[in-house]
């Protein structure tokens, strides 16, 4: 049976476990709740999992402890911030503030990031964003990284290019958090340090082959993560990528381009205020009678009804939010040692 925790025991232990480590107190708060969000709205390979590694970065001089992102281009609807090397979950809360303010007078507004330290899961974002009514679109890379290979390619060029969207909708959000990539970085780790497969051929191997091996990405010469669609469709998951690296890159000036790419992610955010076109309740209802229709087809399997975007993510978070985060096992054993180091207490499950 899978411990839960309260999820206020797990943001105030992560927050003062990055307090502790040097962060300001605002900063140390905002990758506590994203964090812990992205477990409440289960997904768990881009919540507490991320602990240890940012921790390490931080106690390694890598991460920016203190200050906010700076304004490099303004041109009113349309932004570009320096993230100066600061937490990905800090940066993004003040990029989300800065676009809600300036889609007070502009209906659509685009805000370009590039160096910033990891955002962690996209989702929490979009979600954040639609649940004040904006039509939200987030997508990130990571310049410095080479773990996707170009459709019909067999070595590594691209990053796993995530990118999520928050709709407005007569209930929940429709949230979609995906990646032009066949699997995420995390979950290829995940499945390594538990023996485990990938659950179909993800991979591809220096000799052109597909695979459902971890090992094959760590081998030497190095295998990469197919596009989205695998053999048989990742010529879409390609086109994806390519437009992911476009809008982070492209627009923030910063990407692959550089001698030395940034390392971190780069960022666009883009909100769309539904007010500023044909309504937000006319876009509500559309949405809204959308996924109604998606969710009273015929299942292909009875058992399993249509779920559209975001069902999942909502119930999880209504459900865990009452009666306790579900952890995946193998979490807490990765954070334990982390806040023992600071000699700060380990959340106790729920009884």
């Amino acid at each position: 049976m899978t411990d839960r925790y309260a999820a206020g025991d797990l943001i105030a232990a992560t927050q003062s476990l990055y307090e502790k480590a040097g962060a300001d107190g605002p900063i140390a708060q905002a990758m506590a709740e994203i964090l812990v969000e992205a477990d409440l709205l289960g997904y768990s390979t881009h919540g507490l999992q991320f602990v240890p590694a940012y921790l390490g970065a931080m106690e390694g001089g890598k991460t920016t402890t203190e200050g906010e992102p700076e304004i490099t281009a303004d041109h009113g609807a349309t932004l570009v911030l320096d993230g100066k090397g600061l937490p990905g979950q800090w940066v993004m809360v003040k990029a989300l503030e800065l676009a809600a303010e300036r889609a007070k007078t502009n209906p659509l507004v685009g805000v370009a990031i590039h160096n910033t330290a990891n955002i962690s899961c996209l989702a929490t974002y979009a979600r954040r964003a639609a649940l004040k009514g904006y039509f939200a679109i987030v997508c990130a890379t990571a310049p410095a990284n080479k773990a996707v290979a170009p459709f019909g390619g067999a070595s590594p060029v691209l990053g796993t290019n995530p990118f999520a969207i928050g709709m407005p909708s007569t209930d929940h959000p429709i949230l979609i958090d995906t990646s032009a990539a066949a699997v995420t970085n995390r979950s290829i780790e995940r499945a390594e340090r538990l023996g485990e497969k990938l659950p179909f051929p993800a991979l591809v191997g220096p000799d052109g082959q597909a695979s459902d091996d971890p090992a094959v990405f760590r081998g030497e010469p190095k295998g990469a993560i197919q596009t989205a669609g695998g053999d048989w469709g990742g010529h879409k998951g390609f086109a994806l990528s390519l437009m992911v690296e476009a809008l982070a890159s492209g627009l923030s000036g910063m990407g692959r381009s550089a001698e030395k790419p940034p390392a971190g992610n780069t960022v666009y955010l883009q909100l769309i205020d539904p007010n500023g076109f044909g309504g937000a309740d006319a876009f509500a209802r559309e949405t809204g009678v959308l996924g109604d229709l998606c969710r009273a087809a015929t299942p292909r399997d009875p058992a399993k009804p249509v779920r559209v975007p975001g069902d999942r993510a909502a119930a999880l978070f209504a459900e865990q939010s009452e009666k306790g985060v579900a952890l995946h096992p193998e979490i807490m054993g990765l954070v334990a040692p982390c806040l023992e180091k600071y000699q700060i207490q380990v959340p106790k499950p729920l009884g």
